[in-house]
């Protein structure tokens, strides 16, 4: 008992470490998040308007139920320097609650117990308590929060839709470990009205199954009514944002098919599309992670899994960042939120603690790079707040900021200009 204490308070610690560099890391709204509070803190348009607006238009994507909350939030929440801070937070318990119910899953799975005696399976009673206190529960605790991708999460509130599908993806799982098969399935299913992402969920079931975590009914029992709400959901966002078309965030390009799949496998741990080009080591330790699964079928469903994760993200991976600071790829860490975290899922299920703790070093290096950087992009924009009423040139990422009175933009006249490189402001 006096053990597990010792593993519990020690994953307290860190997470309280990680909700402390979250913290530090609300620096100043960024890119999207200023655009949200912009569209949606206005008093142009009624509350009920703007909801209709994000139901039925299209803003490169179509995420309702996330969006909706946002929407809400902004509507009522106006003052520019708390409504973002107010969003992160939102997403930095989101983070939170998807890694204890993972957390817990594992827990009750390495107690031998499927939580339906009402006796060790339920999370928070002894057995699972102290199996979840202990170094698993620790480990994946440090591989999950410590990440680029979800430092990004937590450090971008327009990440809050990989933030809710994680969650109800966590939680689907959770149900499905405990024979909950149709209700695991609707919580899937619902996912998908957060992020098109969800559609991992449909062949990490082949994953437990492969595992034999599941059964080849309760895949079916759980695949069928998740795969009936998410055709549901591509059916409705066609009609607001067709698929492939030139507002649709997704691009089919087959050139970018390889090297998605190649930038994809080389990073996946790091979380992180810094630097000029793919490395070797990447690769190696996302060989390390398939081959301690040590069964065949099993590495089989984990390939398969990867390889519907490329196809997800198809034209999202197919360059690298090149050491320029103010990119977009600063935030591409949250791409890696979902695949990543139930690849760890299934390696803790597995029991493969050690090998999670290999993990570590390119998990741990992407989430120190990824929050440096990401601290570096906000104080840029911190500074040109600061400088409002102001024109600065920057033709990357326009911004019509008419509270604070910033243009940003293609001004080659401006007596600002941002510096991509290194995120400097240049005067003339």
């Amino acid at each position: 008992m006096e053990e597990s204490k010792r593993w519990r308070y020690a994953t307290l610690a860190a997470v309280a470490l990680w909700i402390g560099l979250a913290v530090r890391l609300m620096v100043a709204d960024v890119w999207d998040e200023t655009n949200g509070m912009l569209a949606f803190s206005s008093d142009a348009m009624s509350l009920g308007q703007k909801l209709q607006f994000v139901l039925t238009q299209s803003l490169g994507f179509w995420r309702p139920l996330p969006t909706l909350f946002v929407t809400v939030v902004l509507h009522f929440v106006r003052d520019f320097d708390v409504s973002w801070r107010v969003l992160r937070v939102v997403n930095i318990v989101l983070l939170l609650a998807a890694a204890r119910v993972l957390v817990g899953a594992v827990a009750r799975r390495s107690d031998g117990t499927d939580g339906t005696d009402g006796t060790y399976g339920t999370y928070g009673t002894y057995r699972t308590y102290r199996t979840a206190a202990g170094p698993a529960g620790f480990i994946f605790t440090l591989a999950f929060l410590f990440s680029g991708s979800a430092i990004i999460t937590a450090g971008w509130y327009a990440n809050v839709f990989d933030a809710s599908a994680l969650l109800l993806i966590a939680v689907a799982m959770s149900l499905l470990l405990r024979g909950r098969d149709l209700a695991a399935g609707v919580v899937l299913g619902v996912a998908f009205f957060c992020k098109e992402t969800a559609a991992l969920g449909l062949p990490f079931l082949l994953i437990l199954f492969a595992a034999g975590r599941i059964t080849f009914r309760q895949a079916l029992r759980s695949g069928i009514p998740a795969a009936i709400l998410g055709a549901i959901y591509f059916v409705l966002r066609s009609k607001i944002v067709p698929f492939g078309s030139t507002g649709d965030v997704h691009g089919f390009d087959p050139a970018q098919l390889v090297p998605t799949l190649v930038n994809l496998s080389e990073s996946f741990w790091r979380q992180t599309l810094k630097g000029d080009g793919p490395g070797i080591f990447g690769f190696v330790f996302l060989v390390l992670s398939l081959a301690a699964l040590v069964r065949p079928r099993l590495i089989a469903a984990a390939v398969a899994f990867l390889l519907a994760t490329a196809v997800i993200y198809w034209g999202m991976f197919g360059i690298h960042q090149g050491g320029v600071l103010m990119h977009h790829l600063n935030f591409a860490g949250r791409l890696y939120l979902v695949p990543v975290a139930l690849m760890l899922f299934l390696l803790a299920l597995e029991r493969r603690t050690f090998v999670i703790a290999i993990l570590l070093l390119p998990i741990l290096f992407g989430a120190a790079t990824t929050w440096y950087d990401h601290s570096r992009f906000q104080q840029t924009y911190a500074q040109i707040y600061k400088l409002a009423p102001v024109v600065v040139h920057y033709p990357t990422k326009p911004l019509d900021d008419t509270v604070r009175k910033v243009k940003v933009g293609e001004f080659p006249d401006a007596p600002v200009r941002v510096d991509a490189k290194d995120g400097k402001l240049v005067h003339r």
